[in-house]
């Protein structure tokens, strides 16, 4: 005989909220079955969302139903069993079919009668659409969210969501100890497994707390999460490819991402081992293209050599490229660093001459700025009309779509460039005057450092990148502005140096800061205040 089962279910899956519904559920369908003097064969509960189809319990209570073994089946309303059309339909269905008897709620018996199903199919669709439109609105506040600039999800460790105002802003404990992760990626001092270890054991750093979750050691994936999440940036970005800016102030630059993304894209980066050699991870072969290896090399003399060598057995050909020695690299990085050494009575000509040149050029950045806001504007204009031929049904979803999603990430791109400060001659000047003066000290305290692996690191990834090594020699390209200095070193008249310097300020967005060399004898690790 077919049996009798009272199903009770929450909204919800968590376990502090709605948890009295159930029970007042279950009490109110029992004095129900008593009046009716229906007998209860069984109690299911459940704690599951009903707008998409899944539930675990009510997908086998109508397997129970299909196979006859379940009749009648009280709920408190036919929301309880269905808020979607799948879920619906197979009510519906059973109770077309006579498998099911009837659906017995305190307002109302659902059986197979005609009547009653339609009675049954307007109520479910009633609920559906509670769902549909409850989405809907849902969707159209967290568009609206993204577009005054804060996400619709918990922000990253860094930051901090206001109880009341629903901002992000920067979290007071956080913020500066995940920036100092960045600084030592970027500097090259530490790989991400560093960095977490060294977080967790000297910085005394942990996850946010919640009431769930939180209170944990940082670990490496996290380190990597935090390396390649473009909210840093002060960017939102979403799955689907939409991009909007940020109101909440970011933490990098979108120079200091891309480098950080291009450290990270390195698949043969080497792992970490007992020794630290300075270049582990730079020097690629000029004809596998792989990435060389340190050896040690200990001699009966009793001094030890460190060779950069090609890992030729993992090459898809044989590789020729011999062994490149450290100290014949370093000789070649500090006769390098030699030629671009300004003396200090030529830099106090070429910074006061700068400072005239640039001082002629505000009207030009000024310009610049105006175009940005010019363009910006004429994109937002495109936004509008993009709209109204979506409204006017003048355009199809795919187009609409492509379009929608280009626009989006124009316009975050347009407001970060306005949004970044706009560089006065005095800081630019002083800028100036901080790479000529590293420039000056680079190769004495280059020298100094021969103790100091991440020291010297520092010092050539500063100047230079993309390091191949072609036989006993490494070509590499000097970075801007020393590649600017170095253009000018063969005739090296103060003038062209203004030049080039000059060319290179108006061209720059982003100023990345120079090594601190006052300590480059030493390691130095950053402090966890």
């Amino acid at each position: 005989m077919p049996s009798t089962v009272i199903y009770a279910r929450k909204s919800t899956e968590s376990e502090d909220r709605q948890v009295a519904s159930i029970d007042s559920q279950i009490q109110e369908l029992r004095l129900l079955a008593l009046r009716r003097s229906l007998p209860v064969d069984e109690v299911l509960t459940e704690a599951h969302s009903a707008k998409a189809p899944g539930r675990p319990i009510f997908g086998q209570l109508m397997r129970r139903v299909e196979r006859g073994e379940v009749g009648s089946i009280l709920c408190w309303k036919p929301d309880r069993l269905a808020r979607n059309h799948a879920d619906a339909g197979r009510v519906l269905q059973a109770l077309a079919d006579q498998r099911l008897e009837s659906v017995i709620t305190p307002e109302r018996t659902y059986t197979g009668d005609g009547n009653d199903r339609f009675m049954a199919g307007f109520e479910l669709g009633i609920a559906t659409k509670f769902i549909d439109d409850l989405r809907a609105n849902i969707k159209r506040g967290q568009r609206a969210r993204r577009e005054r600039g804060w996400p619709n999800y918990r922000p990253p460790i860094g930051y901090l969501e206001e109880q009341g105002t629903k901002k992000i802003v920067k979290d007071p404990v956080r913020f500066g100890l995940v920036r100092c992760f960045w600084d030592l990626l970027l500097s090259g001092a530490m790989r991400p497994s560093q960095i977490a270890k060294y977080a967790t054991d000297e910085m005394g750093l942990r996850t946010p707390k919640s009431s769930r979750s939180g209170g944990n050691p940082i670990q490496v994936q996290l380190v990597y999460k935090i390396f390649k999440n473009s909210f840093y940036l002060g960017v939102i970005r979403l799955r689907s490819g939409e991009t909007w800016k940020g109101g909440f102030p970011p933490m990098v630059s979108q120079e200091e991402f891309d480098r950080a993304q291009a450290i990270l894209g390195r698949s043969s980066r080497p792992r970490p081992s007992k020794h630290e050699f300075a270049y582990s991870g730079m020097l690629r072969c000029g004809q596998c293209k792989g990435i060389l290896t340190p050896e040690l090399h200990p001699r009966p003399n009793g001094k030890t050599y460190l060779y950069y060598r090609c890992r030729r057995r993992l090459a898809p050909h044989h590789c020729t490229t011999p062994a490149l020695p450290e100290h014949v690299f370093e000789e070649q990085i500090l006769e390098d660093l030699r030629r671009l050494v300004v003396k200090p009575r030529a830099t106090q000509w070429i910074l006061s001459n700068l400072r005239v040149a640039l001082a002629r050029d505000e009207g030009t950045r000024q310009a610049t700025r105006q175009s940005l806001q010019t363009a910006l504007h004429a994109t937002e204009q495109e936004w509008d009309a993009l709209v109204t031929l979506k409204i006017r049904n003048q355009v199809d979803d795919e187009t609409f779509e492509w379009r929608r999603v280009g626009m989006l990430q124009r316009k975050a791109s347009l407001r970060l460039k306005l949004d970044q400060p706009v560089g006065s001659t005095e800081h630019m000047v002083d800028r100036v005057a901080e790479i000529l003066e590293f420039s000056r000290t680079a190769p004495a305290a280059f020298l100094k450092a021969k103790e100091d692996p991440i020291g010297r690191r520092q010092i050539v990834q500063a100047v230079s990148s993309n390091w191949t090594v072609e036989g006993k020699k490494c070509v590499y390209l000097a970075k801007e502005p020393f590649l600017f200095l170095a253009r000018a070193a063969p005739s090296f008249s103060c003038l062209s140096v203004v030049k080039v310097l000059r060319t290179w300020l108006l061209k720059t967005e982003y100023f990345e800061p120079m090594p601190n060399l006052a300590n480059a004898a030493t390691r130095t690790r950053p402090r966890a205040a």
